[in-house]
């Protein structure tokens, strides 16, 4: 393969040498790097991990996503460790593909005196001679740099410009024939040429959107550097906004200081600015036909050809949809749903508004109009909002009701009954019924209930949807006794169709359950939940049952187990629609969070894992975002910062009051509220907390909320704590033991048993508490908790001593998570029939688990086995 090109051989020396200096001029100024900025994050550690899997590494993203920041940082940081650097931004005058070479030469000879002499001098011979031989130029290059003593790094920038298709060959076998000791990277908007045998290379890596975008984390702490003062919630508000868009947070950063660094900024802040920026950068040099077609996908979201053709009216869409996917125009496809595409959500709020608001209603009906016949209702209300349809839908929720609650889009319904008004609202009674279900959901009790009073005024409900609004609605107030028998009744005569109202009471009567310690009864109504969730393609409400079986283990102590129900639950979310899973996803990854920190996995991920969990939940309305303020505020406890303790729990109780929600619902945060005091050393505030909650009960007589039915095992742990610290420990051990005599929850007992321990050492009771700090340790490695946990427990992290290496090793048993199910009905008295029958496993197999028990247990009988359980608190 040779390259050529036909330089003018007859030109004056003169002329030559003004051509030299104007490509020295132009040379010089394609090989400047971009300055350091200012309070920036430095991202090298990205790119540089990215080069030790790969000898090549393509940095590829639209416009905005900090491409030459971050090769800027990364050459900057190659060079401090003893690597040297060439770098050539492209531009449209790299062709042909004689100029390419030699551009890129000139800038490495200028940068490295001596790394391209001899393929420079080889250039301009055969240039003199009529044409340049690039192939062989380049050739020679490659040679001359194999033989570079030093580590060596080229930096290609907007690779996009080379649209060349000789250029581009030139560039492929760069790629293709670079030396050992000399690495290589490329930053593009898209990829300008067909990549061809590239693909195959095993020594190129990518990083894309999903890579440059900004974690939460390092948005937050980019917001740190810039000297930003807003309140948590703010912040959240913002990271939802702009989703880590590198340029998006610049701009808003600019727009924040114009506006004086205000304490609460406008929401639509530097709104204006961002959409100048994406026009400036992307639209207004393309074609009229693409801007229009991306223009109406943004306000589409996303959309399939069919979806397309149906609201463009026309067939010319393809290939305009051809050209953005090729753009790489913020459009991609989904990858769990064949033939769809979605555009960025940030990009499409921003590129949607360049159309005028008409065309955008439009859009949108005929949105709604062609994915209400296509059976997908969460997707359609959520047009039929945006396009501000009331009561020419009305009919239609009426009649996709059971699904829209399915898909658990509880927020789009709220949303769009705000949209309807109360005129329209009342006139339907099934309106009023999803109504009333949606403020259920929200825990907003108040509202639900005056809509739950209106329906029975009427006497417009079925029995079985009357006695399942009063169950749910009982469960919220607390009221067991009455809730039981009203789901039951609602479960037994709601009919197959109804299978949401279903499963929302399946899943109520194992809260239930769980709240009367009877961990095995939640079991098996959450199993019910989750068959019902399966038989009916609704993996939403799956997925909130999942989420309900997790809190069932983690009660239990099964932090492990826990853990695994979770990531099976967010698996199974992974491939659905964007909408209506938000409110199981939120939920979810708040408990993988609460998981981790029990596990004491401090780190970066549990920070990505809760502020994901924190965002999804506050766009749902979701109570469960309490579980993230919570974390929040133990994490900052444990570090010492406690007034951000205590601004992350109130700002969790504004979130709340905002939302009208209940206070039942999150009043467990008092308790956490009590434990930042007692870190703190202020005892009397945390016994104010502890009174307040408490007003005149005993622990044991506090509601179980449920969201957080463990509220009168916490209230035990605070106070007993609180005891300790305050050098009480009588009254410390009275309460603990006044618990543990009527309570057998695992994991509460597993966290009192290492006060009572401390409470017993302070009595010097050595050899009694040195048992149950050896016996507590066992428990909580075997769990999975870390032992970070134990800094809540004054005295008591030098307390705990691993296993010696000599210690026998049958004090260390590992029974599997069946095994420890069937220990603990055989220590309930039950036979191995009752067992099979409970489990839903076969006789032979519960025989099988107890013949392993007792083999691990070294015991040779039931009671054998049940008496060494209980030496090693397995039981």
């Amino acid at each position: 393969m040779v390259f050529t090109a036909k330089p003018d051989a007859s030109q004056s020396p003169w002329l030559e040498s003004l051509d030299q200096k104007a490509v020295a001029a132009w040379v010089l100024l394609k090989g400047r790097r971009p300055d350091a900025p200012v309070h920036a994050l430095d991202r090298a550690p990205l790119l540089l991990n990215a080069l030790e899997q790969t000898r090549v590494v393509w940095v590829n993203a639209p416009a905005g996503y900090g491409k030459t920041v971050l090769l800027g940082d990364t050459a900057r940081a190659a060079e401090r460790n003893g690597t040297s650097v060439i770098w050539l931004t492209l531009d449209s005058r790299d062709t042909p593909d004689a100029f390419f070479l030699r551009h890129f030469l000139e800038a490495a000879e200028r940068q490295l005196p001596g790394v391209a002499t001899d393929a420079l001098a080889h250039w301009h011979e055969t240039g003199r001679r009529g044409h340049v031989d690039v192939e062989q130029v380049l050739l020679l290059w490659l040679q001359e740099l194999a033989s570079f003593e030093r580590p060596l790094l080229l930096c290609f920038d907007d690779v996009h410009c080379l649209q060349d298709s000789d250029s581009w060959q030139v560039l492929n076998l760069i790629v293709e024939q670079l030396p050992a000791g000399v690495s290589m990277v490329l930053a593009s908007r898209y990829i300008p040429n067909h990549l061809g045998r590239l693909r195959l290379n095993s020594a190129l890596g990518w990083l894309g959107v999903g890579e440059l975008s900004f974690s939460d984390d390092e948005t937050q702490q980019l917001l740190l550097l810039h000297g930003v003062d807003i309140s948590p919630q703010q912040i959240q508000q913002l990271i939802r906004r702009l989703a880590g868009w590198p340029a998006g947070l610049a701009i808003w950063l600019a727009c924040y200081r114009a506006a004086g660094r205000p304490l609460e900024p406008a929401a639509q802040l530097a709104q204006q600015e961002l959409s100048d920026y994406l026009l400036g950068e992307t639209l207004h040099r393309l074609p009229a036909d693409v801007q229009q077609f991306v223009q109406q996908a943004a306000v589409l979201g996303s959309f399939n050809e069919e979806l397309l053709q149906h609201c463009t009216g026309s067939a010319d869409y393809h290939q305009p949809l051809q050209q953005a996917l090729r753009l790489n125009l913020f459009i991609e496809p989904q990858l769990h749903r064949a033939g769809w595409f979605r555009m960025h959500p940030v990009m499409a709020d921003l590129l949607a508004r360049q159309l005028p608001q008409q065309e955008r209603s439009h859009l949108h009906r005929l949105a709604y109009d062609w994915l209400s016949q296509q059976q997908q209702p969460v997707a359609a209300l959520h047009h039929a909002r945006a396009a501000g349809l009331s009561q020419e839908v009305q009919d239609w929720v009426e009649h996709e009701a059971e699904t829209i609650l399915a898909n658990l889009d509880i927020a789009g319904l709220l949303s769009w009954f705000e949209l309807l008004g109360d005129e329209l609202l009342y006139s339907s009674p099934r309106l009023m019924a999803i109504a009333a279900w949606s403020w259920l959901l929200t825990h907003q009790r108040e509202k639900a209930e005056d809509m739950i009073s209106r329906l029975l005024q009427r006497q417009c409900l079925a029995s079985f949807e009357e006695a399942a609004l009063q169950g749910y609605l009982a469960r919220l107030k607390g009221q067991l006794s009455q809730a039981e028998p009203l789901c039951k009744q609602a479960l037994e005569n709601l009919p197959p169709a109804r299978f949401t109202l279903r499963i929302l009471m399946s899943s109520t009567l194992a809260q239930l359950r769980l709240a009367q310690h009877d961990a095995d009864g939640a079991r098996i109504w959450n199993r019910l939940a989750q068959d019902l969730a399966r038989q009916n393609n609704a993996p939403a409400m799956e997925a909130l049952a999942l989420f309900d079986y997790a809190r069932i283990e983690l009660n239990r102590g099964h932090i492990a187990h826990s853990r695994e129900i979770v990531e099976r639950g967010l698996a199974l979310l992974s491939g659905y629609g964007e909408h209506g899973e938000r409110l199981p996803r939120g939920r979810l990854l708040l408990y993988r969070a609460v998981l981790r920190w029990l596990g004491g996995h401090d780190d970066t991920l549990l920070d990505e894992t809760l502020q994901q969990g924190i965002s999804a939940s506050t766009q749902v309305h979701d109570v469960c975002v309490c579980y993230g303020y919570a974390i929040m505020a133990m994490r900052f406890t444990a570090a010492g910062d406690y007034a951000a303790a205590l601004n992350a729990l109130d700002s969790a109780e504004r979130l709340m009051q905002r939302w009208q929600v209940e206070v039942d619902s999150y009043q467990w945060l008092i308790m956490v509220k009590a434990n930042v005091w007692i870190s703190q050393g202020k005892l009397s505030r945390a016994q104010s907390c502890i009174d307040q909650l408490l007003q005149g009960q005993s622990c044991a007589q506090l509601p179980r909320p449920e969201l957080f039915p463990m509220l009168p095992g916490l209230a035990v742990a605070t106070q007993a704590r609180l005891y300790l610290l305050a050098g009480k420990a009588a009254e410390c051990l009275h309460e603990i033991d006044s618990w543990l005599r009527q309570r057998n929850n695992n994991l509460s007992m597993m966290l009192l048993q290492l006060l009572r321990g401390a409470a017993l050492r302070a009595q010097n009771q050595h050899t009694e508490s040195q048992q149950i700090f050896l016996q507590s340790g066992r428990v909580l490695q075997r769990e999975g908790i870390g032992l970070d946990l134990l800094v809540w427990v004054p005295n008591l992290s030098d307390s705990l001593p691993q296993r010696p290496d000599s210690e026998p090793a049958e004090l260390s048993v590992s029974l599997s998570e069946r095994e420890l199910e069937v220990l603990r009905k055989i220590a309930q008295g039950l036979s191995n029939q009752e067992i099979a029958d409970q489990l839903f496993i076969s006789l032979h197999t519960v025989k099988t688990h107890a013949r392993k028990i007792n083999v691990k247990l070294a015991a040779k009988s039931r009671t054998q086995a049940i008496h060494r359980a209980k030496e090693l608190q397995l039981i």
